[in-house]
């Protein structure tokens, strides 16, 4: 049985994801792929559109056969923190033979899932810290660069002693997935781990593109047309009997959802969405948009100002929040409280500061992330950090064969039954951190549904 990986947040699921996991069955021959997926809040600071349970029936009905929780202080840390997370997730199930990963990388190509040879020399090199890497990194920092850039040229001068042509290095490694795939390379050698990395050229919209033009849109332009669209023609969306999305995700572990879902039927002026995503997903989505489950960062402005005036003086203990950031953020607090989060966010932003790391802070003050417990999270001098391995769904056709082997091979529990799981030390923090941020997410998608609030430890897997 040959089992490959994709590490993603699927936010939401689209055609180029799709894709991929058409590609790695139908052309490379793997028998099952295991998704590790971020849960509620992203790898940008920001939360998901919808809730992980929905991101994974999309998944499972494009493809996918088991998804499993990316925790959250992973999935809303640094690239290094979300791959070390990821790729220590996927190590402890023991049975991985291989990690895919999509890449703008010159080092793919179209016919056959290559070792990114580049990407994997590049992690070499950032992992090994040679000589001539510490000396340009110090320089660059004495030039008053930050780490970021200081880094960037430290690996190009690297590079180019190891007779490697630099001239376009800098453009490739500083594109998203590429940034990424370095990251999970560097784990998987810093864990040597039997995973092996493989890249697949990443087609149509780069990761920052908003252009719906292309059939494989990114997921951040797919998101730009859902808020410009907010409901998808809600009063022109025919539902039938059969549960709703919505409905479904309240489904018990016992209830098989149907792989061709009728629940919904997509009307014509829906034909922008369901361009650039797999039928199933637009179903998901329309019933969500319909029972108004669409969320965006604005939905939790009152949590965070009220975050805010409570942790005011100890800022500086949440990840990603340097003591000058939170003398900056108190400084504005006073107008920061009649803000969205949005308009908070522009409002702090800097040249010193991006958009993307201050988001990051106000997720990790929301969900109550500290600096000191992401360190512990992520020891160096441990073989492997994650403690558990949180099954979110799963295909039914993988009950047998694929389940096996994980529960055979796994060297962390597998969590099935919340409510069951009771660990502790360090463990007891990543898991009550997860259970924080679902209740968080769930809380705010009740009050804009005025649905009713679902506790995280009466879930159970999805099963499709």
């Amino acid at each position: 049985m040959k089992i490959a990986a994709v590490i993603a947040e699927y936010n939401p699921f689209h055609n180029g994801h799709a894709y991929q996991l058409r590609r790695i069955k139908e052309h490379y021959g793997y028998d099952f792929v295991i998704v590790v997926m971020s849960g509620n809040f992203t790898q940008r600071g920001e939360p998901a559109i919808t809730d992980k349970y929905a991101r994974t029936r999309m998944a499972l009905l494009s493809g996918a056969d088991l998804i499993i929780e990316l925790p959250a202080y992973y999935a809303c840390a640094s690239a290094e923190y979300f791959a070390t997370g990821a790729v220590s997730l996927l190590h402890g199930l023991g049975c991985v033979d291989a990690l895919f990963f999509g890449s703008e990388s010159e080092d793919t190509d179209s016919s056959s899932p290559n070792p990114p040879a580049l990407l994997l020399h590049a992690a070499n090199i950032l992992l090994e810290e040679p000589d001539s890497y510490r000396s340009a990194l110090s320089d660059s920092l004495k030039r008053g660069k930050s780490y970021a850039a200081a880094r960037m040229d430290a690996l190009m001068t690297a590079l180019q002693e190891d007779g490697l042509p630099v001239s376009h290095l800098s453009a490739v490694f500083s594109l998203p997935n590429n940034t990424l795939g370095i990251e999970y390379c560097k784990a998987i050698l810093r864990m040597n781990s039997p995973v092996k990395p493989f890249a697949i050229k990443r087609i149509g919209g780069g990761y920052h593109d908003i252009d719906t033009a292309d059939t494989y849109a990114s997921a951040e332009a797919i998101r730009t047309l859902l808020f410009r669209r907010p409901n998808l023609d809600a009063g022109s969306v025919k539902k039938a009997s059969s549960p709703t999305p919505a409905a479904a995700d309240s489904l018990s572990v016992e209830c098989v959802l149907s792989s061709s879902p009728t629940a919904l039927e997509i009307p014509s002026t829906s034909d922008a969405l369901s361009a650039l995503v797999p039928h199933t997903t637009a179903q998901v989505l329309a019933g969500l948009s319909c029972d108004n489950l669409l969320l965006t960062q604005n939905d939790f402005s009152e949590l965070l100002h009220y975050q805010l005036l409570l942790h005011e003086s100890e800022l500086e203990q949440y990840a990603d929040c340097t003591p000058e950031l939170a003398n900056r953020i108190r400084s504005l607090l006073p107008s920061l409280l009649t803000k969205t989060a949005t308009d908070m966010i522009e409002t702090i932003k800097t040249k010193a500061y991006t958009y993307t790391r201050i988001n990051r802070v106000l997720t990790h003050l929301l969900l109550n992330m500290t600096a000191d417990t992401l360190s512990a999270l992520t020891d160096k001098n441990a073989p492997a950090f994650l403690t558990h391995a949180r099954i979110l769904g799963f295909r039914k056709e993988a009950c047998g064969s694929l389940l096996s082997t994980v529960k055979e091979s796994a060297r962390i529990p597998l969590i099935t039954k919340p409510a069951d799981y009771h660990p502790t030390g360090i463990g007891a923090s990543l898991y009550q951190s997860d259970l924080l941020a679902s209740h968080i997410y769930q809380s705010v998608a009740a009050k804009k549904s005025a649905g009713a609030f679902r506790h995280e430890l009466t879930r159970s897997p999805l099963i499709v």
